[in-house]
């Protein structure tokens, strides 16, 4: 099985953002910010690093669907999951820009 080229770099940059985003999102937290998604807010409540470690494979697992079954169509053939992952990425962009914004409001 062949992957287009474009395709695996999208799907690592998701995968480095969401890495910057746990990073983020922790100083945050640090900073008095709270965690809107209750998974996420759940395993903060452990520790850190556990959300970090399932922020990072649920992340992973997910992106390895995606890179698995990328030819797929989906929303009625309208989009291919390779196409999607180009939409996720811009997504993790946005948050980033998004917390880094907030970062410097709260600090």
């Amino acid at each position: 099985m062949t992957f287009n080229r474009k395709y695996i770099f999208i799907l690592f940059m998701t995968l480095i953002l969401c890495l910057v985003d746990g990073v983020i999102t922790i100083e945050l937290i640090k900073n008095g910010a709270w965690e809107a998604n209750p998974v996420m807010r759940y395993a903060i409540s452990i520790s850190y690093e556990f959300f970090f470690i399932l922020k990072y494979f649920l992340t992973a697992g997910g992106l390895l669907f995606l890179l698995w079954h990328g030819n797929k169509r989906v929303f009625n053939g309208i989009l291919s999951l390779e196409e999607l992952a180009g939409v996720l990425v811009l997504f993790y962009e946005g948050l980033v820009i998004y917390e880094i914004t907030i970062y410097h409001l709260i600090k």
